[in-house]
């Protein structure tokens, strides 16, 4: 305790002890359940707030605060804070070295201010915002291993009285323990949010277990019935031009034939479609130069996006490493996003194609200003048949999201209805 009264001494503090006997039976007794407390819960404010109740308790004091560095920012916020007027702090800050809480956590010592209108460290920061009124305090720092993470304040005797050396030894105390719960906390909250996180990711792994399990049932399905009606199709289609050309001038009769053949053609759209399905359910993968591909995107689609008043803008990094994939099939699903995108922007709008390296995978991600998806689709887009256009077989995102797995990628869509869509694709890198 040297260094306490050392500390006293500089703050022209006057401390009284009376009955000693007594106040050192209630200290241990407040001790004790302040330990019991301290280690009941992984709840630190609970627990802080039950334990601070204590110390308040026994010094007869009007209020308390647990204060913590943010080392990054240099900066002491408060975690608990304990009295009438404890709901105007949460947003009070002091910079390190600021007040008495700041000076306590930058030297590391104690500090005991019996009148805070002599104490030139005091700020009235924490008065100012809360409307509370300081007379007296004692502020020790939190140590934890050599390191000071934080500082412990009691505020004002009730009665008036002067703050005692017993006080000052009882609150030394406290933070020790208030120090190891606070990164004990710390830990059990980063744990908290690890366990979160991973259930999150099997939640996410078990979705899409489900999907490709339910592609590669449809697959099978769709396979089976485009077999079986593109010969029909074809022949209907075939008979129905015959048919038309034979009677030009019978306009009443052509007008029927004209509805067969739009049909028909729809129909041998879908079997295309379905064809297309079926052969990328499984891919041979070769190092290859994704930024071919990416260029051969931009070709095919600047025009097409000019000419339907659609800015293309590009950012490809130049420094693209050789991706493991099928450059075909890769091809084959930035179309399909592309086609959708300008779709969604029939009277103009932004699109941006973007490629970059990040943590070991390339990321592309095409960007849209179109209609948007609804949120109650967006689960839905990668299934077969699933399209919330008036037209088309509902295979496009289908067929890229085979792909991305066939390449053991990911996909995400954000979307906003009436915003525009991003679709980001993440295929691993294989140098």
């Amino acid at each position: 305790m040297q260094m306490v009264k050392e500390n006293l001494t500089l703050n022209h503090s006057e401390l009284k002890m009376k009955d000693p006997g007594n106040n050192r039976r209630r200290e241990l007794e407040t001790i004790l359940r302040f330990t019991a407390l301290i280690n009941s819960s992984l709840k630190i404010e609970d627990v802080l707030n039950y334990a601070m109740a204590s110390a308040e308790e026994f010094m007869d004091a009007e209020a308390s605060t647990v204060y913590e560095l943010d080392e990054e920012n240099s900066e002491l916020f408060i975690w608990i804070a304990r009295g009438e007027k404890k709901d105007s702090v949460e947003r009070i800050k002091f910079e390190l070295g600021q007040g008495i809480s700041g000076h306590v956590v930058q030297t590391g010592q104690p500090m005991v201010i019996q009148d805070v209108r002599k104490e030139k460290r005091f700020s009235r920061k924490f008065d100012r915002i809360t409307g509370f009124h300081t007379r007296s305090m004692i502020c020790v720092p939190l140590n934890l291993r050599g390191k000071t993470i934080g500082a412990l304040q009691v505020l004002n005797k009730k009665s008036g009285d002067l703050f005692t050396q017993i006080d000052v030894e009882l609150l030394t105390t406290m933070s020790r323990q208030i120090a190891v719960a606070l990164e004990n906390a710390k830990l059990y909250r980063r744990l908290e949010k690890r366990v979160e996180l991973n259930t999150q990711e099997l939640k996410t792994a078990h979705d899409k277990l489900i999907r490709s399990e339910r592609l590669v049932a449809m697959s099978h399905l769709v396979q089976g019935v485009a077999h079986e009606i593109r010969n029909p199709i074809t022949t209907i289609g075939g008979f129905a031009r015959r048919i038309k050309k034979s009677l030009k001038k019978d306009l009443g009769i052509n007008k029927y034939i004209d509805a067969i053949l739009k049909e028909s053609q729809r129909l041998e759209s879908l079997v295309r479609q379905v064809h297309e399905y079926t052969r990328v359910l499984a891919a041979t993968l070769t190092l290859d130069d994704i930024r071919a591909t990416l260029n051969e995107v931009i070709h095919k689609f600047d025009p097409i996006a000019r000419q339907q008043g659609v800015n293309l803008l590009t950012k490809i990094d130049e420094n693209l490493p050789l991706t493991r994939m099928a450059a075909s099939q890769i091809m084959t699903a930035l179309s399909n996003i592309m086609e959708n995108a300008l779709e969604s922007m029939p009277q103009g709008g932004k699109l941006l194609l973007e490629a970059k390296q990040r943590k070991g995978q390339v990321a592309i991600k095409i960007v849209d200003t179109g209609y948007g998806i609804r949120q109650e689709y967006l689960n839905s887009v990668y299934d077969p048949f699933f399209s919330s256009k008036t037209h088309g077989a509902g295979l496009g995102l289908a067929v890229v999201y085979q792909i991305v797995k066939n390449h053991d990628g990911d996909i995400t869509i954000q979307s906003q209805e009436g915003r525009g869509t991003s679709v980001t694709i993440h295929l691993p890198v294989m140098r």
